[in-house]
C-alpha cells in the first residue's frame, strides 16, 4: 500500500513522527514489512509479508504482533480500500484520511471552500485531531467562524483559508468553550438601509426635477 506518514499516524492515533518511525523500524527488523520511501508527490510505500514465509519470526514475535500490531495494521490496509474509489474521484488522486469521521462535515461548514486546499485542510485537520481536538469541535468552530464573517461582513479575500484556520490555531477561538458570538459594527447596514428606504419612498420626481433645475433656463 502507499501511504504517508500523516495518514498512518493518524490510523495508529500517534502523536509523535518519531513514534511511527521507531515502531516501522521494528516491523522491518522482524521481517515484517518491506518499506520505500517516498519523494515529493508519491507518498511511501509498504508491503506486509506473509507469516508462512517468516517462520523463524514467526515463533518469536506472532504472538505479540497478533494482540497489538497486526490487527492496527489490518485495518489501515482494509482502510485504504474502503477509499479506493473516492481516490479515483479526488482531484489531486489523495485519498481521505481514514479514521477521519467528520471532516466532510467541517469542509461544508466553513465559509470559503477552496477546492485546491482540500487536501492541505485535511492534513491540517488530522494534526489538530491527532492533537487532542475533538472533531465535533472542530465542526463547531467551522459554524462559529462561519457565523462570525457573515455578522461582521467579512469580505471573501480577508476570510482566512481552511488550511490555514487550522494550521496557524485560529479555530480555537471559535471552539465552543471560547467563541463569544461578536457583534454587528457601528453603523454597519445603515447605508443599505438607507438605500432601501429611498427605493421604498414614493416621490414626486416631476417636482423634484423642476426643484433640482430651478432657474435653469429662465431669462
Amino acid at each position: 500500500m502507499t501511504v504517508d506518514n500523516l495518514r498512518l499516524m493518524a490510523a495508529m492515533q500517534m502523536g509523535r513522527e518519531a513514534t511511527l518511525i521507531k515502531a516501522r523500524d521494528e516491523l522491518i527488523k522482524a521481517g515484517l514489512i518491506e518499506y520505500q520511501k517516498g519523494k515529493k508527490g508519491s507518498p511511501n510505500r509498504y508491503r506486509m509479508i506473509s507469516f508462512t514465509c517468516k517462520s523463524e519470526v514467526q515463533n518469536e514475535v506472532f504472538p505479540v504482533v497478533q494482540s497489538e500490531v497486526y490487527p492496527v495494521v489490518k485495518e489501515v490496509v482494509q482502510s485504504v480500500d474502503i477509499y479506493k474509489q473516492k481516490e479515483k474521484q479526488n482531484i489531486k488522486g489523495n485519498p481521505p484520511i481514514s479514521p477521519l469521521r467528520l471532516f466532510e462535515q467541517f469542509w461544508e461548514a466553513y465559509p470559503k471552500q477552496v477546492i485546491g486546499a482540500k487536501h492541505n485542510t485535511e492534513i491540517a485537520y488530522a494534526g489538530a485531531v491527532m492533537c487532542g481536538v475533538k472533531e465535533e469541535e472542530l465542526v463547531t468552530a467551522a459554524r462559529n467562524y462561519t457565523e462570525s464573517c457573515k455578522i461582521l461582513e467579512t469580505a471573501e479575500q480577508f476570510t482566512k483559508n481552511p488550511d490555514n484556520f487550522l494550521r496557524d490555531n485560529s479555530f480555537v477561538g471559535y471552539l465552543p468553550e471560547n467563541y463569544r458570538k461578536p457583534e454587528p459594527k457601528k453603523g454597519q447596514g445603515k447605508a443599505i438601509d438607507k438605500y432601501n428606504q429611498f427605493m421604498h419612498t414614493d416621490y414626486d420626481y416631476d417636482a423634484l426635477e423642476k426643484t433640482l433645475l430651478g432657474g435653469v433656463g429662465d431669462g
